[in-house]
C-alpha cells in the first residue's frame, strides 16, 4: 500500500483518514467512481462515473508533464473526497511517490521542514503562506494551484520564490486538470497536456483527449484559441454580465483589480437593473477594503462598462466544501439582510 505519512502536528490527521478509505477502494475490483461534475461543463451538476482507466491515464498526463518519474514524494493538503485530491493520491500510486500528508487548512504547510517535489493547492491556501511563512515555498519543487483563478497580485509574489508555480485548466469531467499555466508570465496561455487539443463551439471552449476517452466536451468556459493545443482564458460564460447589450467577464475584471487589491478581499457579479438588464457590482468584505479605496482604482484600472456601479460590504464570503467562493450564495446572503 502507498506510505502514507502525516506532518501535522495535530492527533487527528482528517486528510490521511480521508485518503485511506480511498487508496483501499482503489485495489477493490470496482472499476468506476461516481462523483459529482462540478460547474465546469454545461448544465445543472450531475453525478457522471469516471473509470479507473481514466484517472490513470490523466496521472500519467500530469506524469510526463512534470517528469514526475524522477521524483520522490508529493504533498496531499486538498480534500480527497474531491477529484483534485484524489488525484494527486493517484499520481503517487502511478509514479512511486512517497506520499505525505498535511492538515486541509489556510496553511498546510506551516510546520513542512523538508522538501517536496509536488503539490497541489487552491489559491486561498497559497494566500495564506504568502501572508504568514512564504519561505516554505522554496521547499516544494512543483505546485500546481486550482480550484478558482490566480490573480496577478499572487502570481507576481510567486516570481520571488523558487517554487515553480502553475495554475490548472479543468473540472471533474476531464479527471482533473486538462492544461497548465506556468505562473511567470500574465499573458502565458494554457497548454494542454498529453494529446488534449481543444476549439470553440458557440464561444465556448471544446474540450477534446483521446487518452481520456473525451471527444467534443463543451464546457462553460469563454477562450481564446492560441492554436490547437492552447488558449487564453477569458472567463465563464454563467458568469459573464450583459450590461446594456456589453458583455463583461466578472474574471476579467477582478484580474485588474487584483493588482491592487488582496485575492480573497473582493469579486465582482451582478444584480438585475431595469435599464441595463444587469449592473455590474462590488462585494468587498467588510474592515479589508473601503468603497472609497474600491471605487478610486475602478476609475484608474477599469473601461467605463466595467466599473462597478454599486458596492455591497459582507461581514464574510460563502464558500463552498471544496473551497471554492460561492458568488451567488454570498450575494444571497447580502440581498437577504439587507
Amino acid at each position: 500500500m502507498l506510505n502514507l505519512i502525516s506532518i501535522s502536528f495535530s492527533l487527528k490527521d482528517e486528510t490521511r483518514e480521508l485518503a485511506l478509505p480511498f487508496i483501499e477502494d482503489w485495489y477493490d475490483t470496482d472499476k468506476k467512481y461516481v462523483l459529482q461534475a462540478t460547474s465546469g461543463s454545461t448544465g445543472t451538476p450531475k453525478l457522471i462515473r469516471i473509470k479507473k482507466n481514466q484517472m490513470r491515464a490523466s496521472a500519467r498526463m500530469t506524469g510526463e508533464f512534470f517528469n514526475l518519474s524522477a521524483c520522490e514524494n508529493a504533498l496531499l493538503c486538498i480534500s480527497p473526497e474531491y477529484i483534485g485530491g484524489k488525484m494527486m493520491i493517484v499520481r503517487a500510486l502511478e509514479f512511486k511517490l512517497k506520499l505525505y500528508t498535511a492538515p486541509i487548512s489556510a496553511n498546510p504547510i506551516e510546520v513542512l521542514d523538508f522538501p517536496i517535489d509536488f503539490a497541489a493547492m487552491v489559491p486561498l491556501q497559497v494566500q495564506t503562506i504568502l501572508e504568514q511563512n512564504p519561505e516554505k515555498l522554496n521547499l516544494i519543487r512543483y505546485l500546481i494551484i486550482g480550484g478558482a483563478p490566480v490573480s496577478r497580485q499572487l502570481e507576481k509574489q510567486l516570481l520571488e520564490y523558487s517554487c515553480e508555480a502553475y495554475s490548472t485548466f479543468g473540472m471533474t469531467e476531464t479527471i482533473s486538470h486538462i492544461a497548465l499555466k506556468r505562473l511567470n508570465n500574465t499573458n502565458a496561455p494554457f497548454i494542454g497536456i498529453g494529446e488534449s487539443s481543444f476549439s470553440t463551439r458557440d464561444g465556448q471552449l471544446t474540450v477534446n483527449s483521446p487518452e481520456l476517452g473525451i471527444s467534443n466536451l463543451v464546457t462553460n468556459d469563454v477562450v481564446e484559441i492560441i492554436h490547437p493545443h492552447a488558449f487564453l482564458w477569458k472567463g465563464r460564460s454563467d458568469h459573464v454580465i450583459n450590461t446594456g447589450g456589453v458583455k463583461v467577464f466578472p474574471e476579467q475584471i477582478e484580474q485588474k483589480l487584483s493588482s491592487h487589491f488582496q485575492h480573497g478581499d473582493y469579486f465582482i457579479t451582478s444584480v438585475p437593473d431595469e435599464r441595463f438588464g444587469q449592473c455590474v457590482v462590488a462585494i468587498i468584505l467588510k474592515n479589508k477594503i473601503s468603497k472609497e479605496e474600491l471605487m478610486s482604482s475602478c476609475g484608474v484600472l477599469l473601461e467605463k462598462y466595467e466599473q462597478p456601479k454599486k458596492v455591497y460590504v459582507a461581514e464574510h464570503f460563502v464558500y463552498l466544501a471544496n473551497n471554492k467562493l460561492d458568488r451567488t450564495g454570498t450575494l444571497r446572503e447580502l440581498e437577504f439582510r439587507s
